[in-house]
């Protein structure tokens, strides 16, 4: 550190001079780390800020095609109003020949809606801001204790099952067309956990009244659904629709989620693909 000598001369000037000024506190032995963490956590906003700003405005410029959503706790349900791009309409009933095969896992099925993705706003303090998330809900309940009829493109189904009795990875889509003439896999089949809790968790303050809710960026407003989720002994799973332009009638599949260990499905569902719009 570098030394300064000061005569007594010139320290009685200086104090005619002027008013003493405060000498600065001596810097901790953490200080510096905590600096360098203060600027860690500042990146980390100004990267999740980046994000979000890209995603609404990749969103805003080309649509979403994800749809889907159910209420978390909320005691108001908006039922699904419009048909979405590609939508040609719902299911219709399964043949038996499919469902009479079915088999369920038995995983403790609930909290289940169909839902699409849609706008939102929150206020804070003076400025209003906007979000997607799942915004039409309607909660339905498994048929034959798994088993979800009626789906159609721009849905989205999701459901919660016991998270201790789950084991994912052991389950595969499969989907077959009522005619038995299409089979549709885990590649061109429905999108399959495309959807996170910060879909499912809207912002605190959120102008549809959903609830439970959170603060803060999509990163940690899905953190906290995960936590929400696990402490209940729960976890989410979600499947939505896409359409396909050449399919212009429309075709109605049957399919399950399905574990060959075990020959039982954690949930089957039917849904009608439409064309593109």
């Amino acid at each position: 550190m570098q030394k300064y000598s000061i005569t007594a001369a010139a320290c009685v000037a200086l104090a005619a001079g002027f008013a003493a000024a405060p000498a600065p506190a001596a810097a901790g032995p953490f200080d510096s780390i905590k600096k360098a963490v203060k600027k860690v956590d500042k990146k980390k906003r100004e990267a999740e800020e980046v994000v979000e700003t890209v995603e609404r405005v990749r969103q805003g410029a080309t649509g979403s095609t994800r749809g889907g959503f159910a209420n978390r706790g909320s005691t108001s349900n908006s039922p699904r109003t419009a048909r979405a791009p590609g939508h040609a309409g719902n299911a219709g009933p399964a043949p038996a020949k499919y469902t009479g095969q079915l088999k369920c896992a038995n995983l403790g099925l609930g909290n289940a809606f169909v839902g699409r993705e849609g706008k939102y706003t929150f206020s804070q303090g003076i400025s209003t801001e906007e979000r997607t998330g799942l915004t039409e809900r309607t909660n339905v309940s498994a048929q034959n204790g798994c088993f979800f009829p009626g789906l159609g493109v721009g849905d989205v189904l999701y459901v919660e099952v016991d998270k201790a009795k789950y084991k994912k990875y052991d389950y595969k889509i499969q989907c077959v067309s009522y005619d038995g003439s299409e089979q549709l896999d885990n590649v061109h089949g429905p999108k399959i956990n495309n959807y996170k809790g910060k879909d499912v968790m809207l912002h605190t303050g959120n102008s549809l009244g959903f609830t439970p809710t959170a603060s803060g960026s999509n990163s940690s407003r899905s953190g906290a659904y995960d936590k929400y989720l696990d402490g209940r002994g729960r976890t989410m799973i979600t499947f939505n629709f896409a359409s396909l332009h050449t399919d212009k009638a429309g075709t109605d599949f049957y399919c399950q989620w399905f574990d060959k260990n075990s020959g039982k499905s954690a949930l089957a569902f039917t849904y009608r693909r439409g064309p593109a719009g």
